[in-house]
C-alpha cells in the first residue's frame, strides 16, 4: 500500500505557448529550488523530478503522475521541478503540494506565496485558454465539518467535502476525479489549468495520481485576502491533539484481568479469549494484546505509523505488521508474558513521578479476521484510557526486495511478511523464512525445503496488474529437482513452479527475467504476488505485493 489511504496530487505546468515560462532541468532531475534561469523557448520540462514524472502530450499539453503515497510531494509551477522546503509556509519555491488525496496551494493559511486555485466545473479543460477573474480561492485552516484533517483548498474541503476534486465510493471505498477543471495562479503570477485524471496507478496503488495540465493566459484577477499562514502555536500545548467527542473510554485500572475491545462495536465480553475472533486488542493497565501469535488464535498484529495525525492514517499496507510475542514488562519482579512488541512503546515513562503519558504516535492494528484499524491513545489515567480504535482500508502496495543471491550453493533466505532478508540457520526447521534464492534457483517453505505451508503458481499472465485475486489451492510445494544443465546435473531442493522464472541466451550466456506473475504461499499460509522485475550474476530484484493474512485480494478494500 484508502490507504487510507490517503490521497495526494499536484498541478504543474508549462506548454509551447509563446512566452513560455521557466521549465529549467538539471542533470539529475532534482530540485533547484531557484527561479533565476531563463525562460526555456521550447516549453520542454523534465521528465521527472522526485515523485514527479511528466511527459508532453501532442496538443501541448502535460501529463503528469506525482507519486503522493508518502510524506507531502511540493512542486514548483514555473519549472515542473520537485522542492523541498526547509519551511513550507516561509518558502515561495513552490506552488502546489500534494499529500495523498490533499492538494493544497502556497497562499492563505498553506504559505506566504500568495498563490490561489479557482474551480470551474463547467469549463471544456481543451477550451479554456484564459484565467478567470473572479472565484478565486486561498487556502484556509481546517474546518470541523469537512472529513479530513487538512487545509481547506479550491481542492479539498467545504462541508461534507463539498469541494474536494473527487468523489468517494462507500463500498468500494474509491476514488474517483469529478469532471472540474482548475486553474491556479502561481507564486510567479502565471495561470495554469488542470484537471485530474486517475487516483490510482495501473497497479491500483493509491495516491498515484494523473493529472493533465497546461498554461494559460490571464492578467489582473481578484485574489481572497485569505490573512497570514495558519502556523501551528509554539506554545506549551503545541502539537498536543484535542481529545475526539467519540474517543472510546476503557477501563483497564484492575490488575488481574484484561479489557477486549473489537473494532467497530468497543469494549466487548469474551468468554474464551484463546480461542475467540470476538476481540481485536486485549488492556490491562499499561500492557496491549492484539489477537496474534502468543495472545490469541486470530490474524492480528500492529505496525506504528509514526506521529503523523489519526485523520490522515485512512489506508495501510499490508507488510511490517508485528504479531505477539512473550517479552518482559520492563517492571522488577514482573513476569515476562504475552504482549505486542509494537504497542509496548505506546507510553513515556516518567520514573520521578510515575507519571504514564501516550507518545505522539498513532498504530496500525490488524484485526483478529484480518481487517486494519488506526489506533491512538489520547490519555490514560491509572489504567482508564481515552482512544481512538477506527476501521481503515487496506491497500497492498508492491515492494522491491534486493537479493543477493551470488554465491552458488549458499541461499539468501526472504521473510515476505516484512519483506526483507532474514538469516536462517536451519531453514528444514525455521518458520521466520518464506522464500530463497541462490543465484537462479528458488525454494519456498515447504514440502522438502521447509516447515512452512509454502508454495507457488505461475501465472502465466505478463502484466502483475491485471492479477489482483489469487488462489488459494493449487500451490505447487518443494521437491528433489534436477539443477537445469546438461545430463547428470546434480540435485537440489527447490520449487518447480519457479523454476521457470526466467529465459536463457545460450549464445551469449544471459539471463532475463520471463515476462510472468507467480502467487506466492508464504509459510503461514497467506498469499502473494510475486515478479522477478530483473537479475544480474546472481542478484535479483523482486517485485512482491503481498495479500495479507485472511486475504486473496492485492487490491484495494475495506
Amino acid at each position: 500500500m484508502i490507504s487510507t489511504t490517503r490521497i495526494a496530487l499536484v498541478a504543474i505546468a508549462l506548454t509551447t505557448f509563446a512566452c513560455a515560462p521557466d521549465l529549467r532541468s538539471d542533470d539529475d532531475g532534482e530540485d533547484a529550488g531557484a527561479h533565476d534561469a531563463g525562460p526555456v523557448q521550447d516549453g520542454s520540462i523534465p521528465s521527472s523530478s522526485g515523485p514527479f514524472r511528466h511527459t508532453v502530450n501532442d496538443d501541448g499539453t502535460i501529463t503528469t503522475i506525482v507519486d503522493a503515497t508518502e510524506g507531502t510531494a511540493y512542486l514548483d509551477l514555473e519549472s515542473g521541478l520537485a522542492v523541498t522546503p526547509a519551511d513550507p509556509l516561509d518558502s515561495r519555491d513552490w506552488d502546489l503540494a500534494f499529500t495523498r488525496f490533499s492538494i493544497i496551494t502556497n497562499g492563505g493559511a498553506s504559505g506566504t506565496g500568495g498563490a490561489a486555485a479557482a474551480r470551474l466545473p463547467e469549463a471544456d479543460f481543451d477550451a479554456l485558454d484564459t484565467a478567470p477573474e473572479t472565484g478565486w480561492i486561498a487556502d484556509g485552516p481546517d474546518i470541523e465539518e469537512d472529513t479530513d484533517a487538512f487545509p481547506e483548498s479550491a481542492f479539498n474541503g467545504g462541508v461534507e467535502g463539498a469541494n474536494d476534486w473527487y468523489d468517494y465510493d462507500p463500498s468500494s471505498h474509491r476514488l474517483t476525479p469529478r469532471d472540474v477543471v482548475f486553474v491556479v495562479r502561481t507564486v510567479e503570477g502565471h495561470f495554469f489549468k488542470l484537471r485530474i485524471e486517475a487516483y490510482y496507478d495501473d497497479a491500483g496503488t493509491p495516491a498515484v495520481i494523473t493529472f493533465r495540465w497546461a498554461r494559460i493566459d490571464g492578467d489582473d484577477v481578484e485574489l481572497p485576502d485569505a490573512g497570514p499562514p495558519d502556523r501551528p502555536d509554539a506554545g506549551g500545548d503545541a502539537g498536543v491533539d484535542p481529545i475526539p467527542t467519540d474517543a472510546i473510554t476503557v477501563d483497564a485500572s484492575a490488575r488481574d484481568a484484561f479489557v477486549y475491545l473489537r473494532v467497530g462495536a468497543g469494549v466487548v465480553d469474551i468468554a474464551d479469549p484463546e480461542t475467540s475472533l470476538d476481540w481485536d486488542l486485549a488492556i490491562r493497565r499499561t500492557l496491549i494484546r492484539t489477537n496474534s501469535g502468543e495472545s490469541g488464535t486470530g490474524l492480528g498484529g500492529a505496525r506504528s505509523a509514526g506521529a503523523v495525525e489519526l485523520e490522515r492514517v485512512i489506508e495501510t499496507d499490508t507488510i511490517g505488521f508485528v504479531v505477539d510475542d512473550i517479552a518482559a514488562s520492563g517492571i522488577p519482579g514482573a513476569p515476562a508474558e504475552a504482549r505486542s512488541p509494537i504497542l509496548a512503546s505506546w507510553y513515556d515513562y516518567d520514573p520521578t513521578t510515575h507519571a504514564v503519558t501516550p507518545k505522539d504516535e498513532t498504530f496500525v492494528v490488524r484485526t483478529a479476521r484480518g481487517g486494519y484499524a488506526r489506533l491512538r491513545i489520547w490519555s490514560w489515567a491509572d489504567g482508564t484510557f481515552r482512544l481512538s480504535l477506527e476501521a481503515i482500508d487496506v491497500a497492498p502496495q508492491e515492494h522491491a526486495i534486493e537479493v543477493d543471491a551470488s554465491t552458488s550453493n549458499v541461499w539468501a533466505y526472504v521473510d515476505l511478511h516484512a519483506a526483507a532478508l532474514v538469516t536462517v540457520a536451519e531453514p528444514a526447521t525455521d518458520a521466520t523464512w518464506d522464500l530463497a534464492l541462490s543465484r537462479t534457483l528458488y525454494r519456498t517453505s515447504s514440502g522438502t525445503s521447509g516447515p512452512g505451508q509454502g508454495g507457488a503458481i505461475d501465472m502465466n499472465v505478463a502484466d502483475p496488474a491485471t492479477v489482483l485475486e489469487l488462489p488459494s489451492e493449487g500451490f505447487v510445494a518443494d521437491d528433489e529437482r534436477t539443477i537445469p544443465g546438461p545430463p547428470g546435473s546434480p540435485t537440489y531442493s527447490g520449487n518447480g513452479a519457479l523454476e521457470g522464472w526466467y529465459s536463457y541466451d545460450p549464445t551469449t550466456h544471459a539471463v532475463s527475467p520471463r515476462a510472468t506473475t507467480y502467487a506466492v504461499r508464504l509459510a503461514d499460509g497467506s498469499v502473494g504476488r510475486l515478479v522477478v522485475r530483473a537479475y544480474a550474476s546472481g542478484r535479483s530484484t523482486l517485485g512482491w505485493t503481498y495479500a495479507g493474512p485472511g486475504r486473496t485480494s492485492v487490491a484495494a478494500s475495506r
